[in-house]
């Protein structure tokens, strides 16, 4: 009686396109799946090639990390983003039956710095929104809505249902609702075509192009969303509904907005200490 021939381990290759073609292409939008197979094809698989993968260790994801670092240059983002995935393919190996355990180890993932929002101030908005022609008003509606740039190039005037546009193409892939200004909506029902006319693919150089125009230094299409975020906040808005506007799965997203300014820091230490002052005067029998 002869016995059953083991079944031949795949190769990183060859596992990799199943969790592609299977998980990755059931579980993200097109633009996700586009990423983990670049993450995966230039990254992981090449660079572990060389290791078995039913031998993978917890060493070797560590010492790929270094490398992801030091010989790649990777930010830190670009490196949590590679190692995500590649915790999420040996997860799905272990549902596939390709590996026992995932051999992924505890505490391998880079601390990525906090970092505030960016802004923009008062007269570098008033300055913007004054733009001449169609880049001015793809930036007012960028200002207005705290639309991604991605969005704001295919929503249309056919979006607009009363004071709110809808957005059906999004990050997250639900369907949400942003308020319009009276102002913004009269200017949107003369546009034909996608509200902003530019390529879903040249955020960087529309820009550069405002930075070359305006003087604006370090200015990039997504500082008007934060800008969006941080006035809406500023204004007293709730924080549950911007969540809403800006479409984050998680509020912890949106909590990066509530960081205050030192403006607001100064405005609500004196309206704290204006009101401490009249209650001393009140429990004053004098």
């Amino acid at each position: 009686m002869s016995l059953p021939t083991p079944e031949r381990e795949p190769t990183w290759y060859e596992a990799g396109w199943r969790w592609l073609e299977t998980y990755v292409a059931t579980a993200r939008n097109v633009k996700g799946q586009r990423l983990a197979a670049c993450r995966f094809t230039r990254y992981v698989a090449g660079s572990l090639l060389h290791i078995s993968l039913r031998r993978l260790s917890g060493d070797h994801i560590r010492k790929f990390r270094l490398e992801l670092e030091h010989d790649h240059h990777l930010s830190p983002y670009t490196v949590m983003h590679v190692l995500s995935d590649l915790r999420c393919f040996l997860r799905w190996a272990v549902d596939a039956g390709i590996l026992e355990r995932t051999p992924f180890p505890a505490r391998v993932m880079p601390r990525i710095a906090e970092t505030l929002a960016r802004g923009l101030s008062e007269p570098e908005v008033a300055h913007l929104v004054r733009f001449p022609g169609r880049a001015g008003f793809v930036l007012r509606l960028l200002l207005e809505t705290g639309l991604r740039w991605a969005e704001s190039c295919q929503v249309t005037r056919h979006d607009v249902r009363g004071s709110l546009l809808e957005i059906a193409h999004t990050k997250s892939g639900r369907v949400r609702r942003v308020p319009l200004s009276p102002g913004l909506i009269e200017e949107i029902g003369e546009i034909d075509g996608p509200l902003n006319p530019f390529s879903p693919r040249s955020p960087g150089s529309f820009s550069r192009r405002v930075r070359r125009v305006s003087d604006i230094t370090g200015f990039h299409v997504h500082r008007c969303r934060h800008t969006f975020a941080i006035r809406w906040l500023e204004a007293g808005g709730n924080l549950a509904v911007l969540q809403q506007i800006l479409g984050h799965r998680d509020l912890s997203t949106t909590m990066r907005y509530a960081r205050v300014t030192d403006d607001l820091v100064r405005r609500e230490a004196e309206r704290v200490a204006k009101v401490r002052k009249a209650s001393r005067r009140m429990d004053d029998p004098r």
